[in-house]
C-alpha cells in the first residue's frame, strides 16, 4: 500500500536494564533465558512492520558510538546488554540488514532544576501537590508489572489511557510554584525541549513518503512526541495497537 506521508511507529518502552528515572519499571532480569524468549516475541512483532529506520533513545551526540557498537553486534562482535536499545533496536535493525540505526534523543543542560529538585520543593512548600503526584499518579502510571511478559508490560506502557495519566501528571508538575517562582516549569521548559528535539531528529530521517520510522522510546515521551508528529501534518502516525 502506497503512503501519503512518511510513517512512524513509537512504541513506549520501559528501561529494561534500570534507570535513574522518576518512574520505575521492572519486569525481572531481561538476560534470563525465559525473558530472552519474550523479547524474540517482541521483536518479531515490530519487524513485522517493516521500518526502512530504527531510532532509539540515545544522545544523538553519541551517534557515532552507537553505531559503533552496532556494527560490532553486525559482525557478532559485541554482547548485547540488558537495554531495550541493544535487546529491542539492534536485533530488529540487523534482522532487516540495516547498516545504521539512529540515535534522536537529547540530554543536554539547559539549567534548571533537577525533576528531584521540583518534587523536594514540592514536599516542603506545596505538600498538597506532591501528595497527587506521589500517591495518586506514580501508582497509576507505574502498574507492577513484574509478573507479565515483555510484550504484556509493553502493552501497558502503550495503553492510551496510561498515557494520557501520565502526560496529567506533567501538567501537575508544571503547577508546582509560587507567586514568580516557576519551579515545575523550571524543569518542565527542558522536558519540553528534550521532546521538541526528539522530534525535530525524527523529521530529519524521513527522507521520502515511503519512510517507515520505528521509534523505541520510553513510554513517558510518546504523548509529546505523538502530539507534535500528527499536529506537524507532515507525518502519519501509526496505531501501535496494530503491531504489539
Amino acid at each position: 500500500m502506497r503512503q501519503d506521508k512518511p510513517a512512524i511507529l513509537i512504541v513506549g518502552t520501559y528501561h529494561f536494564g534500570g534507570s535513574p528515572d522518576m518512574i520505575q519499571t521492572d519486569t525481572g532480569n531481561v538476560l534470563a533465558e525465559n525473558k530472552q524468549k519474550e523479547v524474540l516475541e517482541v521483536v518479531e512483532k515490530l519487524e513485522k512492520f517493516k521500518p526502512t529506520k530504527v531510532a532509539v533513545e540515545a544522545d544523538k551526540a553519541r551517534d557515532e558510538a552507537l553505531n559503533a557498537n552496532f556494527k560490532e553486534y553486525k559482525n557478532r562482535k559485541f554482547e548485547l546488554t540488558a537495554n531495550e536499545i541493544h535487546q529491542l533496536g539492534f536485533r530488529i535493525s540487523d534482522r532487516l540488514n540495516h547498516e545504521t540505526i539512529y540515535a534522536v534523543d537529547w540530554m543536554g543542560d539547559a539549567g534548571n532544576r533537577s525533576i528531584n529538585e521540583v518534587l523536594e520543593w514540592a514536599k516542603m512548600h506545596q505538600s498538597e501537590l506532591y501528595e497527587l503526584i506521589m500517591e495518586s499518579y506514580i501508582p497509576k502510571i507505574a502498574p507492577n508489572i513484574k509478573e507479565l511478559s515483555i510484550l504484556e508490560a509493553l502493552k501497558e506502557i502503550n495503553n492510551k489511557e496510561r498515557i494520557l495519566t501520565e502526560h496529567e501528571m506533567y501538567l501537575t508538575i508544571a503547577q508546582i510554584g509560587a507567586a514568580t517562582e516557576y519551579v515545575g516549569i523550571d524543569w518542565m521548559r527542558w522536558w519540553y525541549q528534550r521532546n521538541l528535539i526528539i522530534y525535530h531528529n525524527l523529521l530529519k530521517l524521513t527522507e521520502n513518503k515511503s519512510e517507515r520510522i520505528l521509534l523505541l522510546i520510553g513510554g513517558a515521551h510518546v504523548h509529546l512526541v505523538s502530539q507534535f508528529l500528527t499536529e506537524s501534518s507532515q507525518i502519519q502516525v501509526l496505531n501501535i495497537d496494530d503491531y504489539l
